[in-house]
């Protein structure tokens, strides 16, 4: 990229100082990176690994309520998704899982709930920096969950968005 800046109409000095303003002038021609660019590193190496490989159900990422971690949706997969494998049980008053990101551009997240076979119960797919289902709730409507296992999964709102997010897990007893 190019950044130029030209006085007036004309290349001419003495015309130029007649004419007053500027004009920018951006050529894209070039691939090259600007040396000013800030570079978008939504997230590290060690929280797109984190529990993989988790892509999908079979894969599930056993989790517990004491697991907590930063974990990511790469660009390296255009496919990324985590799948999160928790197990609730009886006697059980309620289920919150929640994910928390900073909401970029390019990084809207959305979570949802599925049942061990991958049934979806419940999605949240706002537009804010966090994601939150709560089960039994009524937005989004959730019931309350048996005893047993279930998934949830944390996946880009749309095709090619990444983001590192943080996730949290509570089981309230009865």
């Amino acid at each position: 990229m190019v950044r130029e800046c030209r006085f007036g109409v004309a290349a001419l000095p003495a015309i130029a100082l007649l004419a007053s303003g500027c004009s920018l002038i951006l050529d894209f021609s070039s691939s090259a990176v600007p040396l000013d660019a800030e570079v978008d590193a939504p997230y590290t190496a060690e929280q797109c690994e984190y529990k993989e490989p988790n892509n999908t159900v079979a894969e599930a990422a056993v989790v517990t309520t004491a697991d907590t971690g930063t974990a990511a949706i790469c660009a390296a997969d255009s496919e990324d998704r985590d799948l999160y494998k928790f197990t609730v049980p009886a006697n059980t008053a309620k289920v919150e899982i929640k994910i928390t990101f900073a909401n970029r551009p390019s990084g809207d997240l959305d979570l949802k709930l599925s049942d061990a076979t991958g049934m979806m119960i419940a999605q949240s797919r706002g537009f804010g920096n966090d994601e939150t289902i709560t089960c039994p709730a009524a937005s989004p409507a959730c019931p309350m969950l048996a005893a047993g296992d279930y998934i949830f999964e944390v996946f880009p709102a749309l095709t090619g968005a990444v983001n590192f997010y943080d996730f949290s897990l509570i089981i309230t007893p009865m």
